[in-house]
């Protein structure tokens, strides 16, 4: 039986654009973007809004679809544009055949997302055509010239944001500075001045307040959050929240300015400023809520609380007051810290104690025993009553210390060196100009320049350790007057874990059976168990 004759016969694609070939209209819409709020970007905006309505109406094959725009957003990312995304939606479900769009620049300013969203656009079959360079995407070479003008956009987005980094600039030089007084507790703004909003400043100063006298930053927003005190923005607060608070220097009449960047336009998160661009310290440029002494006390005392995490398990955690004796007790054999744990007796009973961390860790390096938590109080309450039995004596000690020790702040030797600092820097400037005029040789100016930058080194040396001195002895000072204060109160709780804080040094554990209790005052105290 003869074999029949092989016939081919083509089927001719169907796709997107074929269909909108054979639809008797295609659904037209147009997107604009303005990126300002001003009054000529407006008038921009209904010009378009006015010329693409009748452009597509007037076409006999176009069915109007209403069109689409965003009003003072950047182009620069797409996911910021609601109206944009929202014109892709209804793209991918097929409710729009083609787009009108006045230039490259109004659909994007990003390569990237202009690209993508071209491409994903024409595969679907839609097509956009952009009026000012008279480009239809689904045309044939439409995608090259797209590439070309759209990394032309952001070159221009690039140029933008360079301009606004030198406004930026120029406004720190200038020590003008910017405080978010909308989202930060504190301030408000009238007649382009900033001003201090008493009732939120009080909250401002009694989280310092509460810090200092050893509340955790846990504790501080509880406390806050019980009372129905929200931050700015109506939100509970949080540890960091407290952080944010603890760390902002603005809060002194001062301000850092230049703390973050964006690396790039087209990054719109913000990089800490680890010296890649340069920062600005103003002075006195606004109305202080806290003392630059109180911030500076604050900073120590999160430094000292840094130092007290070996008193956890895991010597890393966080700082806590908790339990009263957290942080508090020493261990005399290896001076580690002790942390609280409980245990069960032969009766069931749950007994915390405190153990050596460096014992429970390494009990062949320190063999100190653990101690019982009521042994500490018993003890504890001993030792108050005993510093407590002249309280007179112990407020002359205590005004004896501030007056002979604490109150010397030493300014003049601070400001003596600063001045020789200055002096070596003139010293080091002049020495390169004599240089320049060839005034010494090159050997003469590089043993020169050596010993003066050594005695610069040397001398902001003795800057810092006398600036921390002066902090030690403000916090120091500080502490001795809230001590003589709890001393005058007849309702104080001496159990309270801030108040045995602010007492004591620390409780350096002998043995087992004997405790010392060293209290700020200088007074220590030796006890039995």
């Amino acid at each position: 039986m003869p074999i029949a004759k092989r016939v081919v016969k083509e089927i001719p694609a169907l796709n997107r654009q074929n269909v909108a070939v054979i639809s008797k209209k295609e659904n037209v819409t147009y997107y604009a973007r303005v990126s300002t709020e001003n009054e000529e970007q407006e008038d921009s905006y209904e010009r378009q809004k006015e010329h693409f309505e009748q452009k597509i109406k007037a076409c006999p094959e176009w069915n109007y679809v209403e069109g689409y725009s965003d009003w003072g957003v950047t182009g620069t990312n797409a996911e910021a544009r609601k109206n944009f995304m929202r014109m892709i939606a209804d793209c991918r479900a097929g409710k729009i055949n083609k787009i009108l769009v006045k230039s490259i620049s109004r659909f994007g300013r990003n390569t990237v997302d202009t690209l993508k969203y071209i491409r994903e656009l024409k595969e679907l079959g839609i097509s956009i055509y952009f009026e000012t360079q008279n480009i239809d995407t689904l045309t044939p070479g439409g995608e090259v010239l797209i590439t070309i003008l759209a990394a032309m956009a952001e070159q221009e987005s690039r140029t933008m944001s360079t301009n606004i980094k030198w406004a930026y600039q120029k406004r720190f030089k200038d020590g003008n500075v910017l405080i978010n007084y909308t989202g930060s507790l504190g301030y408000t703004k009238e007649n382009d001045e900033y001003i201090i909003v008493e009732k939120e400043a009080e909250i401002i100063r009694r989280i310092y307040r509460e810090y200092l006298t050893g509340k955790s930053l846990r504790q501080i927003a509880e406390g806050l959050n019980e009372e129905g005190i929200t931050t700015k923005r109506g939100y509970k607060w949080h540890p960091n929240s407290i952080e944010g608070v603890l760390d902002n220097e603005r809060y002194t009449g001062n301000a850092i300015l230049g703390k973050s960047f964006k690396a790039d336009v087209l990054s719109k998160s913000r990089q800490k400023n680890e010296g890649q661009a340069p920062m600005y310290y103003v002075e006195n440029s606004h109305p202080a809520i806290i003392s630059q002494e109180i911030f500076d006390m604050a900073k120590a005392e999160r430094l000292r609380r840094v130092e007290l995490r070996s008193s956890v398990k895991t010597g890393n955690g966080r700082y806590s007051s908790r339990y009263p004796f957290s942080g508090l007790l020493v261990c005399s054999k290896c001076g580690g810290k002790f942390r609280r744990f409980g245990r069960k007796i032969a009766s069931g009973e749950f007994v915390p104690t405190w153990i050596c961390v460096t014992h429970q860790k390494h009990p062949e390096i320190c063999d100190m025993l653990p101690i019982k938590e009521r042994d500490l109080e018993n003890a504890y309450k001993t030792a108050v009553e005993r510093f407590l039995g002249n309280v007179e004596e112990v407020n002359d000690m205590i005004m004896k210390t501030i007056e002979d020790e604490i109150l010397i702040e030493r300014e003049t030797d601070l400001t003596a060196v600063q001045q020789s600092i200055e002096v070596a820097q003139q010293d080091i400037l002049e020495l390169f100009q004599r240089r320049r005029r060839n005034e010494i040789t090159i050997d003469e100016y590089e043993q020169q320049y050596t010993a003066i930058s050594t005695r610069v080194v040397d001398l902001q040396e003795q800057e810092d350790n006398l600036k921390a001195n002066k902090v030690s002895n403000q916090i120091a000072k500080r502490r001795m007057d809230e001590i003589r204060k709890v001393l005058q109160d007849d309702q104080v709780d001496y159990m309270d874990g801030m108040i045995m804080r602010l007492l004591l040094n620390d409780i350096k554990i002998i043995n087992k059976k004997e405790i010392e209790f060293q209290f700020e005052s200088g007074v220590k105290i030796l006890l039995k168990v």
